[in-house]
């Protein structure tokens, strides 16, 4: 054969394929098993060269498994429950079902032609009953341990997708899926006591030494580990208010300085509305915020921040120190409010001198 001719080969041996079963998967003690999955594609109708790049990776490892004679089981699902096929359905003026499925049907052809070797009989949508029952089972019994619980909490938000966002969604400011610029909101949210399992999840990172460091850290961060202690600063001027700081050196509490806010932090909105010009400190929170999250993280930033005008009280020695809001500071990381020490750590001395 002098020429590739897709047209002419690639179906024939589709369909030798699919009538042979050639991707599926039955028990083999034997055989070593692998289990290969990539992440579930949202079914927006159309896949594109971002899914191809993903998925034609996952499938380079799973034919390599197989063969060097592994069991492979390599099946594929859609994450297709939530507020984006919701809305996409009600622009296009259908019901949630028909147009998910119908782009289901779509994608799953073109992912077929691309001879991508999944266990098609294994194929999963969350929005089907048969799927969401389980995820509505787990839910349950976390909640009966308590280890799920509502409270008041500043999300992402995008105005045009209608939905909160993960950290990891926001890019450069913006929504990860439309490009809409993200805001800050504050909303009753359902959390998960991550931390109960804290020492499980950071000793199983110790394991993924091929990961990039910034990758590690970020996770590291998510799972948020820390040993120290929660203490309150009165705000000064407002009788009964408070900002609960996390601390893993309580010993320095005397030499605290300033006490600084992520600008995720719930109370950053009360002081905008409060302060002599609520638009302009708003806007040099949400500067902070649209910062790249792994640069935030990683510390890979010029450090900023801005003086909300406020004092807190530390507890211990009654004097009133300032309140200030800066971009290296993470609203999930202890409580999202730190007291600065400059004495006794190298980034609160690094801010003091620049302020």
């Amino acid at each position: 054969m002098t020429e590739y001719k897709p047209q002419q080969l690639d179906k024939k041996w589709q369909e030798a394929w699919a009538a042979s079963d050639a991707f599926e998967v039955g028990i083999d003690p034997s055989r070593e098993k692998f289990y290969a999955l990539e992440m579930f594609a949202y079914p927006s109708g159309h896949a594109h060269v971002g899914h191809l790049r993903n998925y034609i990776i996952g499938d380079v490892v799973a034919r390599t498994k197989r063969m060097r004679g592994y069991n492979v089981l390599h099946p594929f699902g859609w994450d297709a429950f939530g507020l984006p096929a919701e809305n996409a359905a009600i622009k296009d003026g259908t019901h949630p079902e028909t147009s998910t499925l119908a782009n289901i049907a779509h994608m799953k052809g073109q992912l077929q032609r691309l001879g991508i070797s999944y266990a098609w009989q294994r194929e999963i949508a969350t929005c089907e009953p048969e799927y969401y029952k389980f995820n509505q089972w787990i839910f349950l019994k976390m909640f009966e341990r308590g280890l799920a619980y509502r409270k008041r909490s500043t999300v992402n938000w995008c105005p045009s997708c209608n939905t909160v966002l993960a950290n990891e969604q926001v890019i450069d400011g913006a929504c990860w899926r439309c490009g809409s610029t993200v805001v800050a909101r504050e909303l009753e949210q359902w959390f998960f006591r991550i931390t109960q399992y804290a020492d499980e999840l950071l000793k199983g990172l110790d394991t993924l030494t091929a990961w990039p460091d910034k990758v590690v850290a970020m996770q590291r961060n998510w799972i948020g580990r820390s040993e120290g202690a929660r203490i309150t600063f009165p705000i000064a001027g407002a009788a009964g208010e408070s900002i609960e700081i996390f601390t893993t050196r309580i010993d320095t509490i005397y030499g605290a300085t300033f006490v600084v806010l992520a600008p995720e932090h719930p109370i950053v909105e009360r002081f905008a509305r409060e302060s002599p010009d609520p638009e302009a400190f708003r806007a040099r929170a949400a500067k902070f915020r649209a910062l790249d999250r792994e640069a935030r993280i990683t510390g890979a930033i010029e450090k900023e921040g801005f003086d909300t005008g406020r004092k807190a009280v530390n507890p211990f020695s009654g004097e009133e120190v300032p309140i200030w809001i800066a971009n290296f500071v993470l609203a999930e990381y202890g409580t999202g409010a730190i007291m600065a020490v400059p004495a006794h750590d190298e980034r609160d001395f690094e801010f003091a001198r620049k302020y």
